[in-house]
């Protein structure tokens, strides 16, 4: 389904991202609220050009909209970019560097 995406997600990340995006208010087919996402995505601080990137990498640009796959990718890409790595899909696919997201940023302000 919509919710499955291609990055591994640690217990905790799945338990913080579900409410992320119940937070954001999703309509009955998936799609998220644009201003509550735009909330939260001014809450990580981010510069606006990082966050421009996280969008667009997720696919959400693509689409103009946030579903659930696009939205647990921009969460992951966003807490990529607070430990300085750049924003890109290789950045956040499964494997090594997830580790090191795991717990920063959003999750732990949440």
């Amino acid at each position: 389904g919509e919710g499955r995406t291609f990055i591994s997600l640690s217990d905790t990340e799945q338990r913080c991202y579900s409410g992320l995006y119940a937070l954001c208010q999703p309509d009955s087919s998936g799609k998220l609220a644009a201003g509550k996402v735009a909330e939260l995505f001014r809450a990580s601080q981010l510069p606006a050009e990082t966050l421009h990137q996280v969008t667009k990498v997720c696919g959400a640009k693509r689409l103009g909209y946030f579903g659930c796959g696009q939205f647990y990718v921009a969460l992951k890409l966003m807490a990529a970019a607070q430990v300085g790595l750049p924003v890109r899909l290789e950045s956040v696919a499964g494997g090594k560097s997830s580790e090191k997201l795991t717990g920063s940023g959003i999750c732990s302000s949440a």
